[in-house]
């Protein structure tokens, strides 16, 4: 895209910026909310099984284990899924930056 000025190409970048941090924002709150509400089933699930006599069960046990262990590896996806959109955001400041050092030297080459 051309941009007829500095301050066109810097609103841009800025947008671009902004609606790249809201995205993981958005996503880190999203897993913030996840494991909340992961952590919230299970402790209903041990009351209940508490409740019901099974708490100390070995199968009981297992099953929870296992629901826990999907929930963390669900939680490490994400959390490397984040890594890679920080990753992206870095990039992309660095592309900003050169896409504006080349608009001032473009600038400077045809004044």
């Amino acid at each position: 895209m051309t941009y007829r000025s500095l301050a066109e190409l810097e609103d841009a970048q800025d947008d671009e910026r902004r609606a790249a941090r809201m995205r993981i924002e958005a996503a880190e709150q999203y897993i913030g909310h996840y494991r909340s509400r992961i952590d919230q089933v299970r402790e209903a699930f041990y009351r209940l099984g508490a409740h019901e006599g099974v708490g100390d069960d070995p199968g009981f046990r297992q099953e929870l284990q296992r629901v826990s262990d999907a929930a963390g590896e669900n939680v490490a996806y994400a959390g490397r899924r984040i890594g890679e959109l920080e990753e992206e955001y870095d990039a992309m400041l660095r592309e900003h930056d050169e896409l504006r050092d080349r608009f001032l030297a473009d600038r400077n080459n045809t004044d």
